[in-house]
């Protein structure tokens, strides 16, 4: 009884041994399943990408000036808005209110002077005509000559004196105008710091206040030399940052430096690539925007039809990229010479052709002559 069952046992599994190999020689004759995909001619652009931060367009860092007068009072807070001219802090100079002082009275002093010697004038020319009833004019300004000449010397020094100490009450006005801190732009207090006289002393004082204008910003970065030739004022470009991953920003390139961002030791030793500053205005909806933000800015740079073909079709064993079309049922093995890439879109500049239908995220067992059947 057992041999019988254990015969019964075999036979079932030489039978389900050979259904298995048979369906796998089926399997393997039809060769993997693929998808396809055809070269298009559409429109595609080159994209130069590099990193850049976030900055305001438009800033005031104020900081304390020593030279000009002690910090007196602050007039601002953080996050008032202020409009250009407005007054947001105050200094005070105990010497420069000592030299308006001494100017007010230097100008007195000569206008006094002056004034003394029109007086004495005046009296010189009536007793010219008292002389001059006497013994004639001509013997009367003859006499009076050395007077005249003196007096006259006298008013023009005064009137230098006056001069000189009117130049004098408008330099002091200038250092005066400066005791008032304006400022320069309309925009939103971002910070207000009263500096201690410590970290004066020390030299690391902080800015005294921060103006900005939140609703204009800019992106900075850098080029190469070789992607300043293939960049313009006035190109469009999007930017992307990890801090807000599901959104993007459209931008204009606004200024490219036409000197190079490098040190005096870069510029001797030649070591450091050359790199020119560009600078970006972002446009649109700036709230998620923050200065400091990292960005990525990609710029376009070359725009113009070509045959383009999916990147996943693209294949690449480090010697020249391939594609795999169907030829009477099989795999075939094609070199391609590619062009720009522009996203998931790669240009095909020559080795396949639009008749071609190409394999598309081919398995990595597919090889050339492989039988394949399309999905």
């Amino acid at each position: 009884m057992k041999k019988k069952t254990w015969i019964m046992i075999s036979v079932v599994s030489l039978v389900i041994i050979m259904i298995s190999v048979s369906v796998y020689r089926e399997v393997l004759a039809k060769g993997p399943s693929v998808e396809t995909t055809e070269m298009k001619e559409e429109e595609i652009s080159s994209l130069l990408m590099i990193p850049g931060t976030v900055k305001l367009e438009e800033e005031q860092i104020i900081y304390a000036s020593p030279e000009n007068g002690e910090l007196k009072e602050l007039l601002v807070v953080e996050g008032q808005a202020v409009t250009k001219g407005t007054v947001v802090a105050k200094l005070q100079n105990p010497q420069l209110d000592l030299e308006v002082e001494q100017n007010k009275l230097s100008i007195e002093s000569a206008n006094l002077k002056i004034n003394q010697l029109d007086k004495q004038l005046k009296l010189l020319k009536d007793k010219e005509k008292t002389i001059a009833d006497q013994v004639g004019k001509e013997e009367a300004k003859k006499q009076l000559d050395p007077e005249y000449e003196q007096l006259e010397m006298e008013k023009k020094l005064a009137n230098l004196e006056l001069k000189q100490t009117t130049l004098q009450k408008d330099m002091i006005d200038k250092r005066l105008s400066e005791l008032e801190i304006i400022s320069t732009i309309d925009g939103v207090v971002l910070s207000v710091n009263k500096p201690d006289s410590s970290s004066m002393e020390a030299g690391m004082a902080e800015p005294i206040i921060h103006i900005g204008k939140l609703d204009a910003m800019v992106a900075t970065g850098l080029l190469s030399e070789f992607d300043t030739l293939k960049v313009n004022n006035g190109q469009k470009v999007i930017l992307r940052s990890d801090a807000v991953p599901e959104q993007e920003w459209q931008g204009e390139i606004i200024k490219i430096s036409l000197l190079p961002e490098q040190n005096q030791t870069d510029l001797q030793s030649g070591s450091q690539p050359v790199q020119y500053p560009v600078t970006m205005k972002i446009t649109g909806d700036l709230k998620a925007l923050k200065p400091g933000f990292q960005v990525i800015m990609e710029i376009e740079t070359d725009k113009k039809l070509a045959n383009v073909l999916s990147i996943d079709s693209l294949q690449d064993d480090g010697d020249q990229p391939y594609v795999f079309i169907i030829k009477d049922g099989k795999a075939k093995k094609k070199t391609v010479k590619t062009g720009i890439t522009s996203g998931t879109k790669i240009e095909i500049v020559e080795g396949i052709s639009k008749e071609d239908t190409i394999i598309i995220n081919g398995p990595d067992s597919l090889k050339n002559g492989m039988e394949v059947t399309v999905k």
